[in-house]
């Protein structure tokens, strides 16, 4: 490798050997356990070299050349030696002052760095070793592939340089997939095209590294631009479908009439829109029966009951669940009801061709009509080829990130692409029980409290729900202040329970382009959405609290632990004490795993991008179709209300074409 000067990185050496450095007490496999056993520096080399963008590339040498620096150091901390020179006690002093600085872009560029270096270091071992430090949690690792046959061949491009069918779907997720199998259904000749690869069950092994590697937007360690907020984002055949939690909610009366009453969606409160919400649960098989509870949801379950809160049941889209708990990773089972489960293989079975590792930089169109796509396609060797496609109509289902992005390169203007970016920002927060938890096994998520989902009285507020977790990104989510504390809260991963709040985002932000028109997050949670997700986060601590926890963790890094003896009145006071610590960027770890409404329909084209048929106001038979043409955030995870919304807009096609 040679993204860094032999300066850069002996810098980087040092911090990872402060993050992952060996501890005097006893934590079984985890105490000797060294960034070395990982072969982290080699590994983060590589992973920088692929994830990151230039300007990104360039910020990080510049700072590890500063950290090597005795000037630089002297400065900022009074340790007057490079980072590679200092005693591990020095080097943990500078990097937890740069995790709880005053000074945002310092939080930021530790959070960048702590995030992916321990995510290696505690996922799988390169060439698919088990990674011994599992031992310590009892962490199985992978699940092993599934036997099921393929269900779908991708469409091989060969030389074709030209191709043509009646309806290119840009995009194979909750919303492109459904639109594939209902247009295909129609009897019209179509085309999807799929930015990332099709993996079938035999493929889908549950390896955390890998999952990341290849079924997620920018190998799973895509942010906002600010770096506050991880957002977790499909890029694989099925999208989101294939490796979402299966929770499976309709959409809220109350959005569905904001959609109608607010943005012109007339058909959204009545019984047409409920049609399309009935046909894709039917085709989904969304059920609760195969929705029981396992330890981790039970400790939900149980503190929301104690405190006399909302508790469901959460249906799912799953048929003969196996209960592995690496939903999030595809299921080798073939019990998800993902779009490549579903509809993408009534599709192809009519005949509709899915090429997949196909990018498309812009959509054709003459005179205010579209008249195709222009797709980049990359063969089993890495070559890439341009490919034209001639269709009459165009779907753009590429997901709320890249949708308005493609808009933008096609040289569409309507001003609300990309604006109006909702990403349900949530927060997680750790508990210790006395028993095992295993928060990796059975199905992942199956309990919900919508008690605090109405707090505006307007249909705003949070959600409380809880999270698979597995050691790589648990290790890359809990608070590191030096590598002792870091790994004894590791240690005991097993018997740790996890509680997410998530906000309903009021207020957005907006997807903008760089220079190589690639989309870029720009979003910074509101205060008025932050003072709801604080909300959220104290009523999770006490429902764990409620739930016997023996130790509970705030989300806000800085924050004390609470060491639970039963004492109502100490927890109340720290309970003050938490709510006097603000939710700053790169403090409070943030996440996203539903993305919404950039490129939103609306009765007028100073409202939104498209029509309420999904037709865009500014180019005939150019149709969007997936998460970024909801108005709203929904309060709820959005898979089947994308879908829902995909199917509407199918029918619109089909009335429009006749």
């Amino acid at each position: 490798m040679t993204l860094w000067t032999s300066t850069e990185r002996r810098a980087m050496r040092a911090i990872c050997d402060t993050l992952v450095a060996p501890t005097s007490s006893n934590q079984g496999s985890l105490t000797h356990w060294t960034a070395s056993d990982s072969h982290l520096l080699e590994r983060l080399e590589e992973a920088y070299e692929n994830i990151a963008n230039e300007d990104e590339k360039r910020d990080l040498k510049l700072l590890l050349a500063s950290f090597e620096s005795r000037l630089f150091n002297g400065l900022i901390s009074g340790i007057w030696k490079p980072l590679s020179q200092m005693s591990l006690t020095e080097r943990e002093s500078i990097l937890d002052s740069w995790a709880n600085s005053r000074f945002e872009l310092r939080r930021k560029a530790f959070q960048g760095i702590k995030r992916l270096a321990l995510f290696l270091a505690y996922s799988n071992q390169p060439h698919l070793e088990r990674n011994p430090a599992w031992e310590s949690f009892q962490y199985a690792g992978e699940r092993g592939a599934g036997d099921i046959e393929p269900s779908i061949v991708p469409y091989q491009i060969a030389n074709n340089r030209t191709l043509s069918c009646d309806v290119l779907i840009i995009g194979s997720g909750a919303g492109g997939g459904v639109v594939a199998g209902e247009l295909s259904e129609a009897g019209y000749d179509v085309m999807v095209v799929e930015k990332g690869d099709y993996y079938s069950e035999q493929d889908l092994t549950g390896n955390e590294h890998d999952a990341h590697d290849q079924l997620f937007e920018n190998h799973g360690s895509l942010t906002t631009d600010d770096t506050a907020m991880i957002v977790l984002a499909g890029k694989v055949l099925g999208g989101g479908t294939t490796v979402n939690w299966s929770a499976s909610f309709r959409t809220p009366e109350h959005v569905l009439s904001e959609w109608t009453n607010h943005y012109g969606l007339k058909d959204a409160n009545t019984a047409i829109w409920q049609q399309s919400l009935d046909a894709v649960h039917e085709r989904s098989h969304v059920n609760c029966d195969e929705s029981s509870a396992n330890p981790n949801n039970a400790v939900l379950e149980r503190g929301l009951k104690q405190l006399g809160y909302h508790v469901d049941t959460i249906p799912r889209n799953v048929k003969g669940c196996e209960d592995c708990g690496f939903c999030n990773y595809g299921c080798s089972f073939g019990a998800k009801q993902s779009t490549v489960k579903t509809y993408l293989t009534d599709a192809y079975q009519r005949g509709t061709r899915i090429v997949v590792k196909a990018d498309v930089r812009r959509v054709m169109h003459e005179q205010g009509s579209v008249t195709g796509a222009v797709v980049e396609v990359t063969d089993d060797n890495g070559q890439i080829q341009l490919v034209t496609v001639k269709a009459k109509v165009v779907v753009v289902s590429a997901g709320t990130i890249h949708t308005p992005a493609i808009l933008k390169r096609s040289g569409l203007t309507n001003p609300n692409i990309g604006e109006h970016l909702h990403l349900h920002p949530t927060s997680v927060i750790f508990s210790l029980f006395d028993q095992d938890i295993i928060p990796w096994r059975s199905a992942p998520l199956t309990r919900v409290s919508k008690e605090f989902s109405n707090l505006g009285g307007n249909g705003y507020g949070v959600t409380l729900e809880v999270a698979p977790a597995h050691p790589g990104l648990t290790a890359a989510t809990i608070p590191w202040r030096n590598a002792t504390m870091h790994k004894a809260m590791l240690k005991d991963m097993h018997r740790m329970a996890n509680l997410i709040a998530i906000v309903r985002d009021y207020h957005g932000g907006r997807v903008k382009v760089n220079r190589f028109g690639d989309p870029i997050l720009d979003y910074r949670i509101s205060d008025y959405d932050k003072r709801h997700l604080q909300r959220g986060i104290l009523e999770g601590l006490k429902v764990h609290f409620a739930a016997g926890a023996k130790r509970i963790y705030a989300a806000h890094a800085s924050a004390p632990v609470f060491e639970n003896d039963g004492n109502q009145s100490r927890f109340v006071r720290w309970l003050r004490q938490v709510e006097d610590y603000d939710i700053h960027p790169n403090a409070t770890p943030l996440f996203s795993a539903h993305q919404m409404s950039t490129a939103r329909m609306a009765g007028t084209a100073q409202q939104g991008v498209c029509k309420p048929t999904g037709e865009t106001w500014e180019i005939n038979n150019l149709y969007v179709a997936d998460g970024s043409s909801m108005p709203t955030s929904t309060g709820v995870n959005p898979m089947m209300s994308i879908m829902a919304t995909a199917h509407y807009i199918a029918q619109q096609i089909k009335a429009h074409m006749g």
